[in-house]
């Protein structure tokens, strides 16, 4: 019996390795259904948070914000394909593992501030980490992500698909 718990507890400590970072977001497989990162802040955004905090933004708050002057960049880091079948209207599409390379296209949004969205956070967290990395500060997750959005029956735009 005691050595039965001992082949057993080694093979428990790998896979609550393995759990943890998968659920890290560290990896580079395919997005799996998991909550946005980061926690939620009382307002729905904190106006000059740097991103390594992970603040939050609400898909309310970003309707809300949307609508003024000085709207947050909503950017998409699905891939095209994703984002041709529906996205929130007027965000730009740039697939998360091209944001390093695409970072000069994204300079003159600085000083708006990006929200960033995939389907359910994981890869939106991979392009928030690189925009951290090169000095974005006003940077907020979309709480909930593309599946919130599309559950919350808030406004989808799709691509017309090339026809005929």
């Amino acid at each position: 019996m005691v050595r039965t718990r001992a082949r057993w507890s080694p093979l428990l400590a790998v896979m609550a390795v393995v759990l943890s970072v998968g659920c890290s977001g560290g990896s580079d497989a395919p997005e799996a259904d998991q909550g946005s990162a980061g926690q939620a802040v009382a307002n729905g955004a904190n106006e000059a948070s740097p991103v390594t905090k992970r603040e939050v933004i609400t898909s309310a708050v970003l309707m809300d914000r949307m609508e003024s002057p000085d709207a947050p960049v909503v950017l998409d880091v699905r891939s095209p394909e994703e984002y041709a079948e529906g996205h929130i209207p007027g965000a730009v599409n740039i697939p998360y593992d091209q944001i390093g390379a695409e970072i000069g296209s994204l300079q003159d949004y600085r000083e708006r501030g990006l929200v960033v969205y995939c389907r359910t956070g994981r890869r939106a967290g991979v392009a928030e980490d690189v925009l951290s990395e090169a000095g974005f500060e006003q940077v907020w997750d979309l709480e909930g992500h593309m599946v919130a959005w599309q559950e919350a029956e808030l406004p989808v735009s799709v691509l017309a698909a090339d026809c005929c």
